[in-house]
């Protein structure tokens, strides 16, 4: 009887230990921290959360860019929205622009629920720079305000 039980010890305490080691060892979060960026708006109105998908971001394959507009300090989605949103290559050439792409005359697009998705495929690798510029919250104008986003093509 004592050899089972000693057997069974063998067996069950490096199960135990290995089990143990996999629930306690720290969640890796770099998939959530590398694919969401939060920034507020230039002037502190809102926090824009700005999520590509998929990741990494690689040339010739269509990224498409969810962004959030949510109140200051909050995760609550703020309805009504006039924005734009630009993208532009490191020498700061404005590559894609949400307005001119809609065909709107005026300065920015409305968004009712406070959340957008921006298609876009880069041609290039590099460093762009995505700018979401706020003009209005819940049909007020306000002084614009931005919020800018750096993102690695590969």
């Amino acid at each position: 009887m004592g050899v089972i039980w000693m057997n069974n010890t063998i067996i069950a305490f490096p199960l135990i230990v290995g089990i143990l080691g996999i629930l306690l060892s720290p969640m890796p979060t770099f998939a959530v921290s590398a694919t969401t960026m939060t920034k507020p708006t230039s002037g502190g109105s809102l926090n824009v959360v700005l999520q590509p998908s998929p990741v990494p971001i690689v040339k010739g394959t269509q990224t498409n860019f969810k962004v959030n507009f949510d109140q200051k300090g909050t995760s609550t989605v703020q309805p009504h929205i006039d924005y734009d949103v630009t993208i532009s290559n490191a020498a700061g050439k404005q590559l894609f622009n949400a307005v001119t792409l809609a065909g709107q005359s005026g300065p920015s697009l409305h968004t009712s629920d406070g959340i957008i998705t921006i298609p876009y495929t880069f041609q290039q690798p590099g460093t762009y720079t995505i700018k979401v510029s706020v003009f209005g919250i819940l049909f007020n104008p306000i002084n614009p305000e931005f919020a800018q986003f750096q993102v690695n093509v590969a």
